[in-house]
């Protein structure tokens, strides 16, 4: 085990505050399990933070397992239902596992399934309504059979599209129960009305074209202020406009991101980041070539999604295949979480850069704006669809990730809680 230095741990706020997500929740038991999924690297170079940082957690490197290229469908939800959050990465168009964990430097590989109808997109929770989780992964999903350890999942086609890069869970039509909204650049911007039998075809309902990549892993939640969902686009929002996501208003009142193979993909994350109680907006590039990414942060003016102010986080960055939003040093602040992916990092010789980026709300003429202070926790693996949750149910907020090309699956543990002054006897 490798401890990564940075400064000491500042003294949390509360446990249930650490892993509280900044995300507005999907009742549901299914989604819930996903709101706790979010909220919910080698030998690495040892790297000190910024010099802005006053206090921030250590974190300390472990490898979950060596296995697998091209993944994605990444998740950290229980799926033994042991108390314990457990790992989900599987292969484009491949097989598909859920590493259990055990210890943090002992995770045990199960298998899934195979054969997946996604590229990149696949998102963990209970499909079926049994208390299990599941997994839904593009155009397949696969059932929790209760004895996950003993045996591969039944797999179903439920007829969405395949090859998708994006899947993000929410519930469009205001019924209180989720669904899946998909997007791949060809075929376009879906979302999937799971039926009362998952196992029939799901009611497939088109948004709009897409792009590349843009509404995951959190791009879909209400922007308007009127209480439905709508979706983040990287260049703009499409409006719910009729509340049951039968008519949607496309906004083009974003700005362009960045050009390329595949541009303006970004990975997007809706959340009220200045605690005004209007939602805004964090996106960052991926897909871009090193020193062309940037992360930023769109305050939502008017509450309305009509007007948009873009305050930068960083830029200079490589590509920016993961996004989080949470509080990871347990102050009540959401901090952000990217890290540099398959395209190139800014590291030497293009080593990724694990970047975590402290919330520091401050008031500026009578309005509370939110700064943010860098912190390098990592350099050397490739990060790519990375995901934090309280992996080992300490209270603070632990990373998983994986590569796009190549096989090292890594965990970050948060050594917030672990930092703090034990009490006297």
């Amino acid at each position: 085990m490798e401890t990564l230095p940075t400064a000491v741990g500042r003294k949390r706020a509360q446990a249930a505050q650490a892993t509280r997500p900044f995300v507005e929740p999907v009742i549901t038991i299914a989604a819930k399990a996903i709101v706790a999924w979010a909220a919910s690297c080698l030998a690495a170079s040892v790297l000190a933070t910024s010099a802005l940082a006053a206090e921030f957690p250590k974190f300390a490197y472990h490898e979950i397992d060596k296995v697998g290229n091209l993944m994605g469908q990444t998740s950290l939800v229980d799926i033994d239902r042991d108390g314990k959050l457990d790992w989900i990465a599987g292969c484009s168009h491949g097989d598909l596992w859920w590493f259990r964990y055990e210890a943090p430097d002992r995770w045990v590989r199960h298998r899934i399934g195979t054969k997946v109808g996604t590229e990149v997109g696949g998102i963990a929770f209970d499909v079926d309504g049994d208390g299990l989780v599941d997994q839904v992964s593009g155009s397949t999903w696969f059932r929790n059979p209760g004895n996950a350890t003993a045996t591969e999942w039944p797999r179903f086609a439920n007829g969405a599209i395949t090859n998708s890069h994006d899947n993000v869970l929410a519930d469009v039509d205001g019924d209180g129960k989720p669904e899946v909204v998909m997007m791949q650049d060809t075929a376009g911007l879906y979302w999937y009305k799971i039926p009362a039998d998952p196992t029939k075809p799901w009611q497939s309902h088109r948004v709009g074209p897409a792009i590349h990549g843009g509404i995951g892993p959190r791009g879909v939640a209400d922007l308007d202020g009127d209480g439905d969902a709508d979706i983040a686009r990287s260049t703009g929002w499409f409006e719910n406009a009729d509340g049951k996501g039968t008519r949607w208003v496309w906004h083009d009142n974003l700005g362009p991101r960045h050009g390329g193979r595949f541009p303006d993909t970004t990975k997007s994350w809706i959340v009220d980041l200045d605690g005004d109680g209007r939602n805004d907006l964090v996106l960052c590039d991926a897909e871009v070539t090193p020193g062309e990414g940037r992360i930023d942060w769109y305050r939502n003016e008017d509450g309305r999604g009509g007007r948009w102010t873009r305050h930068p986080i960083a830029a200079g960055k490589g590509d920016l295949h993961t996004l989080f939003v949470g509080d990871f040093n347990g102050d009540g602040v959401p901090d952000v979480f990217s890290g540099e992916g398959p395209l190139g990092g800014t590291g030497p010789g293009g080593k990724r850069r694990w970047f975590l980026w402290e919330g520091v709300r401050q008031k500026e003429q009578g309005n509370i704006t939110v700064r943010f202070r860098e912190h390098l926790i990592l350099e050397g693996p490739e990060c790519h669809e990375g995901v934090a949750a309280d992996v080992d149910g300490d209270g603070d907020l632990d990373i998983c990730s994986k590569p796009w090309n190549g096989n090292l699956h890594v965990y970050l543990r948060n050594l917030l809680v672990e930092s703090q002054p034990k009490p006297s006897p």
